[in-house]
């Protein structure tokens, strides 16, 4: 046996070995019943906002307490370097957003801080094995497998939580009625059209702030935590709200009814029922929610009105909508819009220690009623940092019997008064919230605050039993797949059919192997790449099934044809590895390269494909020449072995078919084709593009009742809904009638109010329903990017494969091949207008992917071609074409039957999106086939016979 045969079993066996070791946790992991898989999750999440998780924690609790949870912990660990299910197979979200920085804030640091406060929160929230990563220069990308609570989620990640403490500039009790107040009498007098001097009264000291904050004041420390109190609930503590008579207020609503103009008549002076509803004192100020918020609003936005704001420093802040004996109801204060200046008559005054927000907090904790509360509300302890504490203790010491408010994400959470300096670093947060909102904002507030604006760009949610549904779809596919396939070359190719459904065996393995990569190797600290098996992914490893087989071909009709040379059986094995070699590589390479271009411009699960598809290449090649040749050499080891079955079927072998002869017909043939599909791209005004490029809304919902597509259809765009779509949910086994619809309208909320209009609930907020829930959001900007980076993936592939072919052939023939491929992808799209299909992400990976096998064909073709001009040097440059044609005609038809199985099996199982991509594919597979026969190759005949002319 030669050396080279030794490290050929060797490698292999050492792969093999290596690939078992890797897979061999997810084997046992995924071998676990589900229900325990779920438990060791949970045990690992003990601050999830989960409710199947709070659930079985709970239950964990009940039944072992804490040792029960701890022995799931350690089961858990077993999930360490599993592979990773992509969340269109587990279900998740996954969200796309455009970051805006603040004014005055560098992008790059936005994008930086606001990338790591979303990670705070996501592991505050609880999600296992969540990805949040940035994405070129404005882009964040969040990744939470497993959520069912979609909503909450996102609202977590998008909550800017900007915390502010201001301190209240009006009502106060010098101006207790809104139209005593300067500012607002302006507004008043801009409005009415009059000067602001008819109406102006004599500055007054109150305009200025109430304590200078040059004034010192006694320090006085107090024991423990010191806090907010809410109006309902008076103590002595340091801070606590006023407790004005009845008198006074009785006075300061005399005194707003006599000078009462469209604004003030707007602002209600508070009752003390309706403001202890509203956590504020009486006397303060309240509007009604409905028309006249509404007109509150309008007039503060007026260009003027705003102007008269700004220049003293001064905004208008309400409270949370609360329902009151009087309706619905918020409170209004004036407060300083910059904390770190003065305001009326002292705008210009600087005062930068004033400045704390949520940056400043160390640490935020819950507590439930207390000593000094009746009741049982929750509320928050917060911990400032010793920069804010040291600007906490000032600020409360130069404003005592003065007024603060807590204010987050502009909305005001807390008003108490300040009764003296407070020194330590506690401060207490109420605001009369729930538990579940007292959590939620402790999340928030713990995470930090964003720097920037996040505005969605993306959005998908997979329900769970919908990933169930792909896993099982595509494994029924890649087992009739590989079982057609296999039984195709076993009957065709005999022993050799045996090793190469090995080798596809072991092909499988590895890319399952490196998918799942590090490993056992993970609990030594090794990172693995982090890929994940998508249901793209799983379409491009049924692809492998089809590309890989074709290396096989090549190789046993090379051993073949010398074997019908007359050659021995090992010398025809070194010679057909040694003329198959070259033709593999440049194959798979090209291939290859537009697997990388996908990869790289391609978004979401779309890269799973790209990346299978790449190991699948890479591994079909040391498969096919490694270890094939590895298993030849152990069979033909025993030197009484002289022969080796091979199979004795074959098709067009011994073909003599004039080709090139024929070219001008099927030139014709081609353009008639291209013909047909450009007259239907133009009367179908383009092609029929997804919300992927067009922006908008694609989301599953249920109805009581069924209802016609058509007429949902209708409805839903008297509603003012854009392009839509309505597809029946056939498989859907609840209550009622479940659709999926699409519409290039991306607001979420103007969608979700249509469908309720139309008596229409998105799965995702049906009691229950979430699990088959999908939701895809796309907005404007990011489907113009992504139609030109299909575009651009398209071409630069292209690129790659010229250059290619030019180094490893001529410039000619690089050009000869680009003009296949252009010719496969115009047939194809008009195709596709023509059967008005759907053009998604999917679609265009599809289209790449008709690149890559098209160029394989045509690159197994002209290496056939040039072997045969130096071993036919009397031929001309057209007999030698045909010949090698001819030639490789077995070859071709035989890799196009075995892919095009694989793909149709795909098409019959996939469902959904996969079904199309396998549509395409198919139709990709014929006209590759067909020009890598009747166009490449003629093609560079008429090229070659023009420069003789010249």
């Amino acid at each position: 046996m030669k050396k080279s045969t030794n490290w050929r079993i060797w490698s292999s066996a050492a792969l093999f070995v290596l690939s078992l070791i890797m897979i061999w946790p997810t084997v046992k992991w995924y071998s676990m019943p589900q229900e325990e898989r779920d438990r060791a999750e949970a045990s690992v999440q003990p601050e999830t906002h989960n409710p199947l998780l709070r659930q079985i924690l709970s239950e964990l609790q009940e039944e072992g307490g804490e040792d029960l949870i701890q022995e799931y912990r350690d089961l858990y660990e077993t999930s360490t370097g599993t592979l990773k299910l992509g969340l269109d197979l587990q279900g998740g979200m996954y969200l796309s957003y455009t970051v805006e920085p603040t004014p005055g804030l560098d992008a790059e640091e936005a994008l930086d801080q606001a990338l790591e406060v979303i990670r705070n929160r996501i592991d505050e929230f609880g999600v296992s094995e969540p990805s949040i990563t940035r994405q070129g220069n404005d882009r964040i990308i969040v990744q939470l497998p497993g959520v069912r609570d979609p909503a909450r989620a996102r609202s977590i990640v998008e909550r800017q939580a900007l915390l502010e403490f201001k301190i209240v500039a009006f009502p106060s009790n010098e101006h207790p009625a809104p139209s005593s107040v300067p500012v607002i009498r302006e507004i008043e007098s801009y409005l009415s059209g009059i000067s602001g001097d008819s109406l102006s009264l004599p500055a007054t000291e109150e305009e200025e702030l109430t304590t200078p904050p040059e004034m010192e004041i006694p320090l006085l420390s107090l024991p423990g935590e010191e806090e907010f109190s809410l109006p309902a609930l008076p103590s002595e503590d340091a801070l606590s709200l006023p407790d004005e008579s009845a008198d006074q207020q009785d006075e300061a609503l005399d005194f707003e009814l006599q000078v009462a103009g469209e604004f003030t008549g707007l602002l209600t002076t508070l009752d003390e029922q309706t403001a202890r509803t509203l956590s504020v004192s009486p006397g303060d100020w309240g509007i009604s929610v409905g028309d006249d918020l509404d007109h509150f609003n309008d007039i503060i936005n007026n260009p003027g009105v705003d102007s008269i704001l700004s220049e003293a420093n001064l905004a208008f802040v309400i409270g949370r909508v609360e329902e009151t004996s009087r309706g619905e109801m918020v409170s209004v204060f004036l407060m300083p819009a910059d904390v770190t200046m003065g305001w009326g008559r002292q705008a210009d005054m600087e005062t930068p220690h004033y400045m704390i927000t949520g940056a400043n907090l160390t640490d935020v904790r819950i507590r439930i009623g207390g000593d000094q509360s009746m009741t049982q509300d929750p509320y928050l302890i917060l911990e400032f940092d010793s920069e804010g504490a040291s600007r906490w203790d000032r600020i409360t010491g130069e404003n005592v019997d003065e007024r603060v408010a807590i204010v987050l994400d502009g909305t005001i959470y807390s008003v108490a008064t300040i009764r003296e300096r407070i020194s330590s670093s506690g401060t207490r947060l109420s605001g009369g919230f729930d538990l579940d909102e007292a959590r939620d904002l402790r999340l928030v507030l713990k995470a930090g605050s964003l720097p920037a604006r996040l505005v969605i760009a993306e959005e998908q949610t997979i329900g769970p039993s919908l990933g169930r549904r792909s896993i099982n779809h595509g494994m029924v596919a890649a087992i009739v797949g590989i079982g057609l396939v296999a039984a195709f070359m076993i009957i065709y190719y005999g022993v050799g059919g045996i090793l190469a459904i090995l080798a596809l065996a072991f092909d499988m393995l590895i890319i399952m192997a490196v998918l799942c990569f590090p490993g056992p190797f993970a609990h030594f600290g090794v990172v693995g790449l982090n890929a994940a098996l998508t249901l793209p992914g799983i379409a491009g490893i049924i692809l492998t099934i089809g590309m890989a087989v074709d290396a096989s071909v090549l190789i046993y009709e090379r051993i073949r044809e010398e074997r019908r040379s007359g050659k021995g059986i090992r010398t025809a094995v070194e010679a057909g590895y040694a003329r198959a070699f070259v033709t593999i590589l440049d194959a798979n390479l090209t291939t290859l390269i537009t697997a990388l271009v996908l990869y790289r411009f391609g978004t979401g699960p779309i890269r799973g494909f790209a990346v299978t598809l790449s190991i699948g290449i890479l591994a079909s090649m040391f498969c096919s020449l490694v270890f094939t040749r590895a298993s030849i050499g152990l069979i033909l080891k025993n030197r009484k072995v002289n022969s080796l079955n091979l199979g004795k079927l074959a098709i067009l072998r011994g073909a003599h078919f004039k080709i090139v002869n024929v070219r001008k017909k099927t030139y014709i043939l081609s353009a008639v084709v291209i013909l047909i599909g450009m007259v239907a791209f133009i009367l179908n005004n383009g092609l029929n593009l997804s919300i992927d490029f067009t922006g908008g809304l694609e989301t599953s919902i249920v109805r009581s009742e069924a209802i016609a597509s058509e007429d949902l259809v209708a409805q839903l765009e008297n509603q003012g809904l854009q392009s839509v779509q309505v597809q029946s949910l056939e498989d859907y086994s609840g209550e009622g009638a479940a659709y999926v619809v699409r519409t290039s309208t991306s607001d979420k909320d103007e969608v979700y109010a249509a469908l309720a209009v139309c008596g229409c609930t998105a799965m995702e907020l049906e009691a229950g329903g979430d699990d088959s829930s999908f939701i895809k959001q796309i907005g404007p900007r990011v489907g113009s990017e992504l139609r030109s980076k299909a575009m651009n993936s398209i071409l630069i592939a292209m690129f790659f494969i010229v250059l290619y072919i030019w180094y490893r052939f001529q410039f000619k023939w690089g050009v000869a091949a680009v003009a296949a491929l252009v010719h496969d992808v115009v047939i194809t799209v008009g195709i596709l207008a023509l059967l008005r299909l759907e053009v998604s992400l999917t679609i265009i990976a599809a289209l790449l992917t008709i690149v890559g096998y098209s160029i394989n064909d045509t690159i197994v073709v002209f290496d056939r071609i040039r072997e045969d001009r130096k071993l036919r040097k009397g031929k001309t440059l057209e007999e030698t074409v045909n010949i090698g044609i001819n030639e490789t005609l077995g070859r071709t038809v035989v890799t196009s039957v075995t892919t095009f199985v694989a793909v149709l099996m795909l098409f019959l199982f996939g469902g959904g999106a996969l079904s199309e991509f396998a549509l395409t594919l198919m139709i990709g597979i014929i006209v590759g086939t067909y020009s890598s026969i009747f166009v490449a190759s003629p093609i560079l005949v008429d090229w070659h016979a023009k420069l003789k002319k010249t």
